[in-house]
């Protein structure tokens, strides 16, 4: 038999059984439609979670510190493991960097204006002109070759207070630190922004010498360049995070005036560098040379590995639900077929006298569930397609809450939907199928 005589034959089937084949297409299409929804929910969830991780962990950044080698500290004399510029020159030579943002930390410092306006600030030493490749945009000025250059972060313009208001607030608070209305101003103070772009500014810090309080201070430097808020983070706690960005050049001369005799750029010890890798593909590449250097790397890969992990593990549970509804729909095609053999038995002992062998009776009953499958398949898609819209709609307007922001259906999905309602259909059309090949003709039309 032509498959195109089948089909016809199948088609003429089904058409005449409307009632039947509404009924079978409907428990199709539903368990099609849930086998697409199941996989597209957990991948947009998944893709968006990678995404959102890929914004705020820096899939293709490594993280640099110091390692302790024989149990001796990284600051030790002859340590392996400390961060030295000539490592800092070696990482920057490894295959696939891009770029090495060196750190030092000076210690917190308390930064006054010309304003005598001071709040407390942590001040790094860097590599100023690797700023904007690790996602550092400007919002006022930029870098400059200036030797005095300071680059603060949008957290440092807010909450600079003239130090007899601070100390006075703060002794209210010591003497009465249940007092709300005492915090409530605290925090207002700390809220309040001071325009710091090209402002000149210089570092105190008091210490104690000889059981004496002493203040030293640091010579005048300008703030060339205000940084925006960082990407993943939020203004409401960016303005708690006070950090000024100076030269290493600069840095080393702030450790050397309060208190850290560290020598030149080239004895300079690093706290920690963030290298960029061109494609988070080789990052464990980098990860492993920067370990024959004797230094510790740290990496977000992991991060990606318990998503996918965890995504996995949801995408098996709704498929599987998918998939039981589907078995569900199973049964309305078995049972139609079944009734069909039994009220056609009259047209299959017909086609048995005139020639027709049981493998033509087994491919047109064969051949009908796989066209309500096919059907059903089709029929699926257009409602998972609404679904998708409605679960958009209702996600955006806040009647639904999901673990992720849209739903969206990859053409790739499609045929997975498709594929598992024509097999749905052909798996149970085969029982039917040996049943009406099993009738007696001669039986069938003798007593039809």
């Amino acid at each position: 038999m032509r498959p195109n005589d089948l089909l016809r034959m199948a088609w003429g089937q089904i058409s005449r059984r409307k009632v039947v084949t509404l009924l079978c297409m409907i428990g199709l299409s539903v368990g099609c439609a849930a086998i697409i929804l199941a996989i597209s929910i957990s991948s947009s969830a998944q893709a968006q979670s990678i995404a959102e991780m890929n914004r705020t962990y820096k899939m293709d950044e490594i993280t640099v510190s110091a390692k302790t080698v024989g149990g001796r500290n990284s600051g030790s004399a002859f340590d392996r493991g400390a961060m030295t510029m000539q490592k800092l020159d070696v990482i920057k030579r490894l295959p696939h960097v891009t770029a090495v943002l060196p750190q030092v930390n000076v210690p917190l410092l308390e930064m006054y204006t010309m304003e005598d306006k001071s709040v407390d600030v942590q001040v790094i030493g860097t590599d100023l002109t690797m700023l904007s490749r690790f996602g550092y945009a400007f919002a006022e000025g930029g870098v400059s070759t200036m030797p005095d250059t300071v680059v603060a972060n949008y957290g440092a313009s807010f909450g600079l207070m003239d130090p007899k208001t601070k100390k006075d607030l703060i002794e209210k608070l010591s003497s009465d630190p249940y007092n709300d209305e005492l915090y409530m101003k605290y925090d207002e103070l700390g809220r309040k922004h001071t325009k710091l772009f090209q402002q000149q500014i210089h570092f105190r810090q008091t210490m104690n010498i000889n059981n004496a309080n002493v203040v030293k201070s640091s010579l005048p430097l300008r703030i060339r360049g205000v940084l925006q808020v960082k990407d993943g983070s939020s203004e409401e706690y960016s303005i708690y995070d006070k950090q000024l960005y100076v030269s290493l050049d600069t840095a080393i001369l702030l450790k050397e005036r309060f208190g850290d005799n560290s020598g030149t750029v080239a004895k300079l010890k690093l706290d920690s560098l963030t290298v960029k890798v061109e494609d988070k593909r080789y990052v464990a590449q980098v990860e492993r040379l920067i370990g024959k250097l004797y230094l510790n790397t740290q990496s977000n890969l992991f991060q990606e590995k318990v998503i996918q992990e965890k995504f996995a593990t949801f995408k098996k549970t709704t498929l599987g639900i998918g998939i039981f509804i589907l078995m569900l729909a199973s049964l309305s095609i078995f049972v139609a077929m079944t009734m069909s053999t039994h009220q056609r038995r009259r047209q299959i002992g017909v086609m048995k006298i005139l020639g027709a062998n049981l493998w033509q009776i087994r491919q047109l009953f064969v051949g009908e569930a796989a066209v309500l499958g096919l059907m059903g398949g089709i029929a699926g898609i257009a409602i998972a397609y609404l679904a998708v819209a409605g679960l958009n709609r209702a996600v955006a307007t806040g009647l639904l809450t999901l673990n992720v922001k849209e739903v969206s259906i990859s053409l790739s999905v499609l045929p997975v939907g498709i594929g598992f309602a024509l097999l749905t259909g052909i798996f149970t059309g085969i029982y039917p199928a040996i049943s009406a090949s099993r009738t007696n003709a001669l039986e069938v039309i003798k007593n039809g």
